[in-house]
């Protein structure tokens, strides 16, 4: 019996090499049976027969061969590594998964590394081979659990790179390749959400509609990837508020239940159907979108095991979804207390099992997990609603106003939760407190958001990606400031405000500070500090690959544990913080620094005077504003500012502004009307959020009573912040004349012709003969930028592009914008010491608009931070003629004065000139104002 001997030494063979590396429980259980029963039938039927069929013979032939092939992997892996086995891989990933399940089921955070560490080492071992992309997707699927409950950026990097290397190999089946490509763009997009890079949302939604066209739709894996470019659609949504994007998200999922066999439904679909037509319902208030998201996450948390780790987030959807419906029923019956009773007690049922189950899910989700803080905040919400209702007895409604509290602060509070959530959850923490008039705890709620503002906008991302999530969350230092003046906190008030508000402007400054002290103190981190700052690219189009994007954060924590360390030097306390209320107080030496601000709570002046701070209310609300606003936009438009008739809306609104802001802070300021002939005094106007677009330094009756406006009672300039005003003081020094440069635009690629141009540009030469004049072709971006860094005072009559959505790309138009645009970004990342005076002689050169009102970014703010300490600029479009006779004027003066500081007179003059010439267009000479020193 030949092949029956070679069979046993096959078998052998098998378990010698089993025992070597000590897998033989494993092999026993899962190989060596099946070979075993093989030669076991051949032992008992086949010796006694006369005729050995050919089965037996293969049988011992295949033992045969297995033992040889078992040998040569153990020979070959024994020499490149004595712990060589065979099984190792198969067994690792086995581990990997059973250590993934005892995480899902305890939370044991140890299990879930070992799982990762498993995972990992059967990627490395199984390169190139064929079940290389089934590890892949294990350790892909361990380190996306592991991101989602330590929040560590570096999980991500390393699942990106991951799949990426995966993606790049080619190898595997379409199937294959499609679940990774799923699990990539799950990554990508899980890093927008951590860091807010809009070409991760891109890169992602591409790799999911990758996985679409190579899985099959009847595949297993098919919802996974069908949902995961649901979730894509959704953060765009989430993004641009564009309902096409939620549209197509509910489609999506749809498409992944359509795809199940059975009609069953996965929960995971049904949940996430359940909170996208709940959104749906709430932005339209279609009652149907909203019936049918409490149908979907009712199924989804019938289908779902109370110990499955689907079940919390099926019941928190669910009851979001609920709270929702019991709001928009609200507002389509009518108050609570209507007729139909059976509408009243359907809502109130609504609104008492959202309670129910966002408590539950509060209550069973771990402390440490980030999910705990989206579950207790939906509960916040949940009680909240139900106490503005007054769905309870009092006792009750106090107990629930209690625990909507104390929830919103454990949500805000939770160190590893999202920064989103975090920040809803304190302004939903803020608003329950202040509701009630615990205005104290309510300041408590916005100092923690606003410590997370400057974290909404991390440096890795491009300027204008910083610019869209800080947008996202104006008013916060309005809202901030009225609750400590509440409780009478003047001063923290004034710190709110400059903390909350020009983020990335008070950025900018602290990367450029004076080191002379720290240089005198502690020579090498001044040097430190000096070799860091140039890597800072405030440009919009900083490249967003990954490799320059990690040397960005990099160096962001580089700069944080830097000015860390500057701070522990004796003195050196508050180092790039803000600036201190003596400081402020300081600013107030030449003329008073008036703060308005207006809000939902209340409405004030925080005026800023050497012997200390003082506050005035003011008797405008929001809506106020907002309306009038618009008046004054729609009166603005260029073929209405020569229309007497539409130029009455404007002297409405100036009457308003001197009514209700500037006659009463004037007064409250010390700032009489001024004797005839009398030098008047100097004030600095920083006007916060819905105030921002006005000309408070022209409110007045101007056609009735005589020193009714501010024109006539002060001489006013404008700051976006205390810290940018107080920078512009610091770094201005006597110069011995201006050197102007020049840059006349009058024919334009692409624009209209400038006529005034030419005649602005010939005034200035005129005036100032050392002028360097750049017209048109000759004007680049690059011959311009050059320029700067050799005058010390700029004049520019071109054509302007403001971009409402995302300031930083709002250019100048000169001989070359369509190929090389000037862009604010570019202005404001320019460092020029010798800087005095701009002259913006450019459409809305000063302008914002109400979405980054508290940013104040615009071309104005763009010069200040590059280090002009004076600049004119406009706040609308003037007409030709009007901007030419603005610069004669303001030029004659400051000719006379041959210095930059003397620009806010010269301004002010101009300005009443140009109302005396046009008295009934105020649109014509409103609109030209000062910021600086």
């Amino acid at each position: 019996m030949p092949t029956a001997i070679w069979g046993l030494l096959g078998a052998l063979l098998i378990l010698a090499c089993a025992a070597l590396t000590d897998r033989t429980p494993r092999l026993v259980q899962y190989r060596f049976p099946g070979f075993a029963a093989g030669f076991l039938a051949y032992a008992l039927t086949g010796a006694r027969a006369t005729d050995h069929g050919w089965i037996f013979d293969a049988t011992h032939a295949t033992l045969a061969l297995a033992g040889c092939a078992w040998f040569l992997r153990f020979a070959r892996g024994r020499r490149g590594d004595p712990s060589y086995d065979p099984d190792a891989v198969a067994t690792g990933t086995a581990r990997g998964h059973d250590h993934l399940q005892r995480y899902f089921v305890t939370g044991d955070v140890a299990a879930l590394d070992q799982a990762v560490d498993q995972h990992r080492n059967a990627v490395k071992t199984t390169a190139r081979q064929a079940r290389h992309l089934t590890h892949v997707v294990a350790l892909l699927g361990s380190l996306k659990a592991r991101y989602e409950r330590a929040r560590h950026l570096n999980d991500l990097e390393d699942l990106i790179d991951t799949a990426r290397e995966s993606v790049a190999s080619g190898i595997g089946g379409r199937t294959q390749r499609g679940l990774v490509q799923a699990l990539l763009s799950t990554a990508l997009r899980l890093r927008y959400d951590h860091v807010g890079a809009v070409v991760d949302l891109n890169a992602a939604r591409e790799a999911s509609a990758e996985s679409i066209r190579l899985v099959p739709f009847g595949s297993r894996h098919f919802p996974f990837c069908s949902s995961e470019l649901a979730r894509c659609f959704q953060s765009e949504y989430e993004r641009t508020q564009h309902l096409e994007s939620l549209d197509l998200a509910i489609a999506q999922v749809r498409q992944s239940l359509k795809s199940v066999r059975r009609g069953a439904g996965r929960p995971v679909d049904l949940t996430m159907l359940c909170v996208l037509l709940a959104e749906r319902g709430r932005q339209t208030e279609q009652l149907g979108d909203l019936d049918e998201a409490v149908e979907a996450g009712r199924k989804a948390l019938t289908s779902t095991a109370p110990t499955d780790r689907l079940f919390l987030p099926c019941q928190n959807n669910l009851a979001i979804a609920l709270r929702t419906r019991f709001d928009l029923r609200g507002r389509v019956a009518g108050a609570v207390t209507a007729n139909n009773g059976y509408e009243v007690r359907t809502r109130v049922g609504d609104l008492d099992e959202a309670i129910r189950l966002a408590h539950r899910a509060a209550q069973l989700v771990a402390a440490d997990a980030p999910q705990r803080a989206d579950h207790r905040l939906n509960l916040a919400l949940a009680l909240y609603a139900k106490h503005q209702y007054g769905l309870q007895r009092h006792e009750d409604r106090e107990h629930d106003l209690h625990w909507a509290l104390e929830a919103a602060r454990d949500a805000a509070t939770h160190p590893s939760a999202d920064l989103v959530t975090r920040i809803r959850a304190g302004l939903t923490w803020s608003e329950i407190a202040a509701s009630t008039g615990g205005y104290a705890e309510a300041v408590t709620a916005f100092e923690h958001v606003i410590e997370l503002l400057p974290r909404v906008a991390p440096g890795e991302l491009r300027r204008y990606e910083q610019e869209d999530r800080l947008g996202r969350w104006a008013g916060i230092a309005s809202d901030a400031a009225a609750c400590a003046l509440e409780v009478g906190r003047y001063e923290q008030a004034l710190a709110l405000l400059e903390q909350g508000r020009g983020v990335l402007l008070s950025r900018e400054l602290v990367v450029r500070a004076d080191l002379t002290a720290l240089r005198a103190a502690n020579p090498s981190l001044a040097t430190e500090f000096e070799e860091l700052r140039p890597t800072f690219d405030a440009t919009p189009m900083a490249s967003t690959d990954d490799r320059s994007r990690r040397a960005r954060r990099q160096r962001d924590e580089r700069w944080e544990e830097l000015v860390q360390r500057i701070r522990s030097e004796p003195g050196f306390e508050d180092f790039a913080r803000p600036p201190s209320v003596e400081r402020i107080l300081e600013q107030g030496s030449k003329g008073p620094v008036v703060y308005l601000n207006v809000s939902r709570y209340r409405s004030d002046a925080i005026i800023v005077q050497p012997d200390g701070l003082s506050t005035w209310p003011l008797r405008v609300t929001p809506d106020d504003a907002i309306e009038q606003n618009r008046r004054l936009q729609l009166a603005l438009r260029p073929g209405d500012l020569i229309d007497p008739d539409r130029q009455e809306v404007v002297h409405d609104v100036l009457a308003w502004l001197w009514d209700r802001v500037a006659e009463p802070v004037l007064d409250a300021a010390g700032i009489p009307v001024p004797a005839a002939q009398a030098e008047l005094p100097r004030i600095w106007w920083i006007p916060v959020g819905l105030l921002a677009p006005f000309p408070i330094h022209a409110a007045g009756r101007h056609l009735t009573d005589a020193a009714s406006s501010v024109l006539d009672r002060a001489i006013s300039s404008y700051a976006p912040t205390v810290r940018i005003l107080a920078a512009a003081r610091a770094r201005y020094g006597g110069r011995s004349g201006p050197r102007p440069l020049v840059v006349a635009m009058s024919q334009t690629r692409g624009a209209e012709p400038l006529g005034n141009a030419a005649a602005e540009a010939e005034l200035v030469r005129t005036l100032f003969p050392g002028s360097t004049v750049l017209t048109n072709h000759a004007a680049t971006r690059q011959q311009v930028l050059d320029e700067l860094r050799r005058h010390d005072w700029v004049h520019l009559a071109c054509h302007g592009i403001v971009d409402p959505l995302s300031p930083s790309r709002g250019r100048l138009l000169l001989g070359d914008h369509e190929e090389h645009p000037l862009t604010t970004a570019d202005i404001s990342g320019l460092e020029l010491p010798d800087a005095a005076l701009a002259y913006l002689s450019s459409c809305g050169s000063a302008r914002t608009g109400a979405r980054h009102a508290d940013e104040a970014l615009h071309f104005a703010t763009a010069f200040q931070v590059a280090g002009f300490s004076d600049v004119i600029a406009t706040l609308w479009s003037m007409p030709d003629r009007v901007a030419q006779g603005f610069a004669a004027d303001t030029y004659a003066e400051l000719s006379r004065a041959n210095t930059a500081p003397y620009a806010a007179h010269a301004v002010h003059q101009a300005t009443r000139q140009a109302r005396s010439r046009y008295p009934n267009l105020p649109g014509v000479w409103a609109g030209l104002v000062h910021l600086g020193r």
